[in-house]
């Protein structure tokens, strides 16, 4: 029968239910009646899963051709349907957004700070310093791929979240290249994912509306689905550009590169781990260090107090009796009081640098044993960082999350390519 699942479809289909329930826990049933805590606890469960799940080792599986010969030509038309039609959607749901959520300081701050420092580099003045018509002189925090991409619309006059439109749609066609033109598997699956996709667009764009109405995230999002993407091609200039690019967005990936390029170094090319460590070194020395940090090196060393100020204040501000209030959210903010921030941001760091090298260390000990799917490495010890990495920040804002979630999809599409591939390959 046609639409009857094989053992060749079953790690996919797990991998899939796997990244359904991450998507529907950070969406609808953490505003629906269930314990949030469960739901959280569900939330990290499953990521940790999805960042071990592509790692097992590989069985082949062969496919006959009169077997494939259907489905391929399903999922041909399929694929770019699919992807077609969610992008479409994507695109007038997001334009609706911008007419209907005009850019509010008192709603939320990114957006203007980002604002007024593309509009200094216009003009040429001091980009870096006290932003006085934003909370008597807030300081700007963010690096300089995550407010240097919005320039042109703000130089325009355009919204400037017509730039997060462009960008999430570059990182949206990115997965769609992770998928295979000839994929043998069950059209359900494919169907099943694009629903799954689907709902968590139309969350995000017709029930919460904050995190591509008010935030910047759809920038970081494209980044890592841009890394993703570079991990699972092997292209070593590829990597350099996409690693970069999230360094100056977030620090979330911080501990894990020096990890991954040692990994490249020792287990797969040192003339690729070169070539990946001298394209990050350009390009944060022309992005980032020659026009900004040699400048004003005291400012982007403060920048951590900066922001243990910030993360005080929005406990402060949010607080309830208790100490305590992030109970509805994820993450394991909701296990600590007020007077326990600093031990919790410690507690992140402290993983954030451990986690990575001992990853390497247990792939080091068990690989010769176990055999494990070496080709998908780098982008799942990444999806476990960020998995842990969101799961302990401080402030578990909703909008936070979704960078992993979308990453979710990239390791789905990568991995049912590859097993598409052993399939068809045996």
């Amino acid at each position: 029968m046609l639409f009857a699942f094989k053992r060749y479809d079953i790690k996919v289909l797990l991998l899939l239910f796997l990244t359904i329930a991450e998507t529907l826990c950070c969406t609808y049933v953490l505003r629906s009646p269930i314990d949030a805590e469960i739901v959280a606890i569900i939330y990290f469960l499953s990521g940790l899963a999805i960042g071990i799940l592509p790692l097992l080792p590989q069985k082949t599986q062969s496919i006959e051709p009169a077997e494939a010969k259907t489905p391929i030509a399903i999922n041909r038309w399929l694929i770019p349907s699919g992807f077609i039609l969610i992008g479409g959607f994507f695109i007038v749901q997001a334009i609706t957004i911008i007419y209907t959520m005009p850019i509010d300081v008192i709603a939320a701050d990114m957006l203007p700070q980002i604002q007024v420092m593309c509009q200094r580099l216009i003009n040429g003045e001091k980009i870096y310093a006290p932003i006085m018509e934003i909370w008597n002189g807030k300081q700007p925090p963010y690096m300089p791929l995550m407010w240097l991409p919005f320039t042109f619309a703000q130089w325009a006059g355009i919204d400037i979240r017509f730039t997060t439109i462009v960008f999430f749609l570059l990182g949206f066609y990115f997965t769609y290249k992770m998928l295979p033109k000839n994929y043998a598997g069950n059209p359900m699956i494919v169907i099943v994912t694009f629903i799954s996709l689907f709902m968590l667009l139309n969350f995000l764009m017709l029930k919460d509306k904050i995190t591509f109405g008010r935030t910047e995230e759809g920038i970081v999002i494209a980044y890592y689905l841009f890394l993703a993407f570079a991990l699972m091609s092997k292209k070593p200039i590829l990597i350099g550009i996409a690693i970069a690019c999230c360094l100056m967005s977030r620090f979330s990936l911080f501990f894990w590169v020096p990890m991954y390029l040692i990994y490249v170094f020792v287990y797969e090319s040192r003339k690729q781990a070169y070539t990946i460590t001298a394209v990050i070194a350009i390009i944060i020395f022309f992005v980032f260090l020659l026009p900004f940090g040699f400048k004003q090196p005291e400012y982007f060393l403060n920048i951590p107090a900066d922001y243990h100020v910030g993360v005080d204040n929005a406990w402060r501000y949010n607080d309830d009796e208790n100490g305590k209030y992030y109970q509805k959210f994820l993450g394991y903010a909701r296990y600590f009081d007020i007077s326990q921030i600093k031990l919790l941001h410690d507690l992140q760091i402290i993983v954030a640098a451990i986690l990575p090298f001992l990853m390497l260390g247990i792939y080091r000990l068990i690989n010769k044993r176990i055999l494990l799917n070496t080709a998908f490495f780098g982008i799942c010890t990444l999806k476990i960082v960020l998995v842990f990495f969101y799961n302990m920040i401080e402030v578990p804002y909703f909008y936070l999350f979704f960078v992993s979630t979308f990453f979710s999809y990239a390791i789905l599409f990568a991995y049912m390519r590859q097993r598409n591939t052993v399939a068809l390959i045996a």
